[in-house]
């Protein structure tokens, strides 16, 4: 049984504060530079700088979705073990991902990959282990609404299975 995926795009304010400010200071810089086509100059490198860190450094996580979008769930876990492993590793990637990404996601890159793999385990038959990986994530990140809901979820259906 496949179902859609979840999307949850949770907006953390500060971030999106921290993102306009680096597009202002850029059209200003480029403004100050280039003094005719200097803000457009500004406008077209912060979109080509956006798209290069949204898709270069969450590759493994874009990958993911992308195999969940195709319902192949298999892959999807594997690429999004692969995000996690790097979010881990590098922490400041993700703790400051306003900056290293543009991202204004309110949830980790980490934490999202940790409720994807649980996600596809669910959808390949794999209760247990998506029930043992959200009590984990919920240990981690207590107000993870995604885990917890999720996590009910699976509790009703195995109990009015018995």
């Amino acid at each position: 049984m496949s179902a859609n995926v979840p999307i949850v795009r949770s907006v953390s304010w500060p971030a999106v504060i921290i993102i306009i400010l680096v597009w202002a200071i850029l059209l200003a810089v480029f403004a100050f530079l280039f003094q005719k086509h200097g803000i457009f100059i500004g406008a077209v490198l912060f979109s080509l700088l956006f798209i290069l860190l949204q898709r270069l450094i969450p590759s493994s996580h874009n990958k993911g979705m992308k195999a969940i979008k195709q319902q192949d769930f298999k892959t999807a876990t594997e690429h999004f073990k692969q995000s996690v492993v790097f979010f881990t590793k590098y922490k400041w990637v993700d703790k400051y991902r306003a900056l290293t990404m543009l991202s204004a996601s309110k949830m980790s890159y980490r934490e999202m990959g940790l409720c994807n793999i649980a996600f596809c385990y669910s959808q390949t038959g794999q209760a247990e282990k998506a029930k043992a990986l959200y009590k984990e994530i919920l240990e981690e990140y207590p107000d993870n609404g995604i885990a917890y809901y999720s996590l009910n979820s699976i509790n009703t259906f195995s109990n009015k299975a018995d």
